[in-house]
């Protein structure tokens, strides 16, 4: 064996984790910042409930009509070519099912009525 590869197999080796903490998930373990010491970490950093409910649907729906809004300025509607332009891939793709009065436009509204309907897809 060539004395890299067989110090590259090292340092690998090195870097695995050992122990009980290697079974858990990487999202169970937090990344800690070295120099800040747990405790003092705990204070600064309270342990926050998950979002659910009426108060999650509340939060996306802002982060929607925010994004919604930033790219329909003062008329508070989108053509098909405004939403493929910035990035709003969902409604450019379902424009003329979210169009539902064939006007060319689409309001925040409309889009919401379209989501609630059922037609929100992840793909």
């Amino acid at each position: 064996m060539r004395i890299d590869r067989f110090l590259a197999a090292v340092a690998f080796a090195a870097l695995l984790p050992l122990g009980a903490w290697a079974q858990k998930a990487a999202s169970e373990v937090p990344m800690l910042d070295p120099w800040v010491p747990p405790a003092l970490l705990e204070k600064a950093l309270p342990r926050v409930a998950p979002t659910e409910g009426a108060t999650l649907r509340a939060q996306v729906e802002a982060k929607l009509r925010a994004r919604f809004e930033a790219v329909a300025g003062r008329g508070g509607t989108l053509t098909r070519e405004q939403a493929a332009g910035a990035g709003l891939g969902a409604i450019a793709r379902d424009f003329a099912a979210i169009d539902k009065r064939g006007v060319g436009r689409v309001s925040f509204e409309d889009y919401k009525n379209h989501m609630r309907a059922g037609g929100a897809r992840l793909d």
